[in-house]
């Protein structure tokens, strides 16, 4: 009862955040402990790992990404090749699926270990997510960790969601992080 009090409370104060409450993140992480268990498991598979470990090795320069972002968020004419590049990839189009065919889900995406984009379904509104929190703190400087976010509205999109962070592991090593963000609606009929 009283997570769905927070929840609504969360919904019209979306400037309100789970992390705040120890107990609410909790409540939270059991709510989703399967989809826990799906972002892990996803950063498993073979074709992920062998998508990051490919744009790895392109040793894309911090200044690079950072203007890669920038035509990205600003979606002028030269973002419009590597937007594509980066959602009608085989993984976005396996990340596609996985949203378009469950409702738990409203987007998928994947990094390296810089935080950059590697694939996404539907397209994240930055490039680099090296920045933020989520991916800060499941790259844990190579050490990986699952990190499960606050409840907030995604500009992306345009959905109130968690996402929970996930290592994307090769040879016992973190390479990047695989981000699923689940909706509010899947959270409420779970409690």
């Amino acid at each position: 009862m009283y997570l769905k009090y927070l929840l609504a409370i969360l919904l019209f104060c979306p400037s309100l955040l789970l992390a705040e409450s120890e107990m609410s993140q909790d409540v939270i992480e059991d709510v989703l402990d399967v989809k826990v268990r799906f972002a892990t498991h996803m950063g498993y598979i073979p074709s992920i790992i062998r998508a990051v470990e490919a744009q790895n090795k392109q040793g894309l320069s911090l200044d690079q990404i950072k203007a890669y972002d920038e035509s990205w968020k600003n979606a002028d004419e030269d973002s419009k090749s590597l937007i594509r590049r980066i959602t009608q990839n085989d993984v976005a189009k396996y990340f596609q699926r996985r949203v378009e065919n469950n409702p738990a889900i409203d987007e998928v995406f994947l990094t390296d270990n810089q935080g950059a984009n590697v694939a996404a379904y539907p397209p994240t509104s930055d490039y680099w997510q090296g920045d933020e929190e989520k991916w800060t703190e499941s790259f844990k400087n190579g050490n990986g960790e699952i990190y499960i976010g606050p409840l907030e509205f995604d500009d992306s999109t345009q959905k109130t969601q968690v996402q929970i962070s996930a290592p994307v592991v090769s040879h016992n090593e973190t390479i990047g992080v695989l981000v699923l963000g689940v909706s509010v609606d899947y959270i409420n009929t779970k409690q």
